[in-house]
């Protein structure tokens, strides 16, 4: 049978989750109360272990656990504490009354299981020291019983040599550590185990007190306890620290029991311990991981907010304010995609490293997720502006010091970070979570804001970020439900004839009407959202075109694409898919791509969008000029177009600079043997400049501006065939 786990708690969504932790190894028994679990264990059920919460109304864990510990039936049951108390008094309190061990709340599964399996492993070596106890002192009982009949029988005796021939080989090969000792507590003999445990030779052992291995780490009311409940009882059991003959001390689980004579009096003491050295730093190590990051070593996110709180609670009492920061490194996902993990791993723990030596002993630094770590100077006696002046030049000397250059891999890297200050307690409700979210929530600013540089906090921002979050929700229930409509802009040759189009995004509301893309793209572009919406775009981007191939005229038309779609393993198939049920000419369709897509695994990249290609796909440069230019990707890329950015043909008639611009990528383009189309066209002036380069495409509000997509094809179609009437 499976050993039986009892768990006490009066909040069912712990004991679900205990229960799910527990069951697939052990038997599980519940209680909602302290009365129900001592009611429980009344009725004879013995479990190998207690979890028993410390809150619970009427009975608390307390209570609970001076009952368990009372009886003597039920005094030997584990009893592990489960809690949201962190303070050191609760904890003692608890280890005073019996407590093995605690578990803090909010409870995490793998840990659970790790303390739950910890403790059980104990509790069986004590289960096995106590029988191996057991038997040897009823060995040493016959021995002594034999002994005393020697001068009986011849047979007798050979019986007898034969009894301790037995007896000598289960001592010697028992793989735990014994100890004989005399009723005056000298010792007689030690087995192997002993001597390789200890390091202490037998005799070296023989004739010392039977404590002599004891580390002077143990008060000498633990001793005095011992001997009490072996005169009690004749037996004791527990955890003790001893020191080996090479001075290092070790934790051992050790059984004590009595051995008695015919007259009933103390004849012998035998010990049986185990070294649990292993065990323990299994236990340090599960502890350690559970309040920090398992990279990087620093503390995690909860042992943040644990100090966040403490931090909290002194400035309150103290009237005292402090700062915590959340830091972001800038395009570190790059680094990631570009260089491995491996590498990606080492640039966050020299990160950690110099973020830590910027610090003071006594502030804190923690990673809270990826490559996000978290900041918190301790509180000192110091006014608001005081604390924002010495928070702006802790940030500004982070700054300087991830900019230094690290080399990793064989790389060398020049890094720049993106820092949110929040200046605490704002107001007397704050909550640790709160502070960390504004801390947060001014990184995010930060990072919109270009990167590189340390925001502070404002309520402002709390407001805009809610706002945010709430319009990437209504974002998703439009993509869901329908509510986005495809509009196309029309691009004209230098004889103004429409030869193709660009299909833009609008959002018709229930409530707000049309939502321009302005509001709503950087809100998609943050998360998977753009990857549903660029596909409904596809999709019905591939509609239009099939009408009007259908309809004989056929008309190229241009789609954004993110970058996000090349990060997606089934980008390229889901292409081959969509063509392959519109049933359209390929070539019709231009994928419009920015050029930060160049800055991400750039090998990757160039196979898809080859692979795309020779489908018949078209792959446009949108805003060429204003991202990470360079002739050396536009070589490898299957590229067929180039997108002037507007800002350079706003001032292009009139401003030398931005015209050579305009004409050197021109001739960029006559080079590679691509087109270009010239974006912002909105003046007669614009268009007669552009006229001076052939073939270049124009596009803007002087040609059309953007119009629902279904009524655009329309048109078209109705001018197709009036055209063709006419040539009739």
């Amino acid at each position: 049978m499976r050993p039986l786990v009892l768990l006490v708690d009066d909040e069912s969504s712990n004991l679900h989750l205990l229960i799910e932790a527990l069951r697939s190894d052990y038997e599980v028994a519940v209680a909602n109360s302290g009365k129900a679990a001592l009611q429980f264990l009344r009725e004879g059920e013995r479990p190998a272990i207690i979890l028993l919460d410390i809150m619970m109304p009427e009975m608390d864990g307390y209570e609970v656990c001076l009952h368990l510990k009372s009886n003597p039936e039920t005094r030997s049951i584990p009893v592990i504490f489960i809690t949201a108390l962190t303070d050191v008094a609760s904890e003692e309190h608890g280890f005073e009354l019996g407590a093995v061990d605690y578990i803090h709340k909010p409870l995490k599964v793998a840990l659970v299981r790790a303390r739950v399996r910890t403790h059980m492993t104990m509790r069986g070596m004590l289960d096995q020291l106590f029988n191996t106890n057991t038997r040897l002192n009823e060995k040493i009982s016959d021995l002594d019983r034999t002994n005393r009949a020697l001068d009986q029988t011849a047979t007798e005796l050979q019986f007898a040599r034969s009894r301790q021939e037995l007896f000598a080989r289960i001592f010697a090969s028992t793989a735990e550590g014994i100890i004989v000792a005399n009723a005056d507590g000298q010792v007689e003999a030690v087995n192997r185990a002993f001597i390789r445990i200890t390091g202490y030779s037998s005799e070296e052992a023989v004739n010392q007190d039977h404590y002599f291995l004891k580390s002077g780490l143990h008060a000498a009311d633990f001793y005095r306890e011992i001997s009490r409940r072996l005169h009690d009882s004749g037996h004791w059991s527990g955890e003790m620290l001893d020191r080996r003959k090479n001075g290092e001390i070790y934790p051992e689980l050790r059984t004590i029991s009595a051995v008695y004579d015919d007259e009933g009096r103390v004849s012998h003491f035998v010990s049986v311990f185990s070294d649990i050295s292993g065990i323990k730093q299994t236990q340090e190590r599960i502890d350690f991981l559970t309040w920090h990051d398992s990279l990087t070593q620093l503390p995690n996110r909860m042992l943040y907010l644990d100090r966040l709180d403490i931090a909290l609670r002194s400035c309150r009492s103290s009237t005292t304010h402090t700062a915590a920061m959340v830091l972001d490194i800038d395009g570190f996902k790059a680094i990631n995609d570009a260089q491995g993990l491996q590498t990606g791993d080492s640039v966050l723990c020299e990160v950690g490293r110099r973020i830590a030596s910027v610090l003071r002993s006594d502030d804190t630094v923690a990673r809270l997720a990826a490559d996000e770590f978290a900041i918190l100077l301790f509180p000192r006696q110091q006014s608001l502006d005081d604390v924002t002046r010495h928070s702006l030049l802790i940030a500004e000397e982070l700054r300087s010091a991830l900019a230094q250059a690290l080399e990793c891999g064989g790389q060398t890297f020049l890094l720049t970070c993106s820092i949110g200050i929040h200046i605490f307690p704002a107001n007397t409700d704050e909550t640790p979570l709160q502070v960390l979210q504004s801390a947060d929530t001014a990184r995010h600013r930060a990072m919109l804001d270009g990167g590189n540089r340390a925001v502070f906090f404002e309520e402002s921002m709390a407001q805009q970020a809610r706002q945010r979050f709430e319009l990437a929700q209504a974002l998703q229930l439009a993509i869901e439900q329908n509510q986005l409509r495809l509009y196309l802009q029309p691009q004209v040759n230098s004889d103004s004839v429409v030869v193709g189009a660009e299909a833009l995004v609008r959002w018709e509301h229930p409530q707000r009407g049309l939502v321009l893309p302005a509001e709503f793209i950087s809100v998609a572009e943050e998360s998977p959202l753009i990857v549903a919406l660029d596909r409904w775009m596809l999709r019905r981007t591939c509609e239009l075109i099939g009408e009007m191939q259908r309809n004989a005229c056929p008309l190229r038309i241009s789609v954004n694409i993110s970058p996000r779609h090349f990060i997606e393993a089934s980008f390229v198939d889901d292409i081959r898919r969509l063509l392959e049920s519109s049933t359209i000419n390929p070539n019709l369709l231009m994928l419009e791509v920015t050029e930060s897509l160049m800055i991400r695994n750039m090998d990757d990249v160039v196979a898809k969008m080859k692979a795309i290609s020779a489908m018949g796909v078209c792959f446009s440069i949108d805003d060429f000029g204003t991202g990470y230019s360079s002739l050396a990707y536009l070589k490898r890329l299957p590229i067929h177009e180039l997108k002037i950015d507007q800002s350079f043909i706003r001032d292009a008639p009139a401003d030398a600079n931005d015209a050579l611009l305009v004409e050197m990528i021109q001739s960029i383009a006559g080079i590679l043997n691509i087109e270009t189309v010239a974006e912002g066209v909105e003046t007669r002036e614009h268009s007669e400049f552009l006229t001076r380069f052939p073939g270049l495409i124009q596009q803007g509000y002087l040609h059309g501006r953007p119009q629902p997509g279904a009524a655009w094809v329309k048109s078209r179609l109705e001018q197709s065939r009036a055209t063709s009437q006419t040539r009739h």
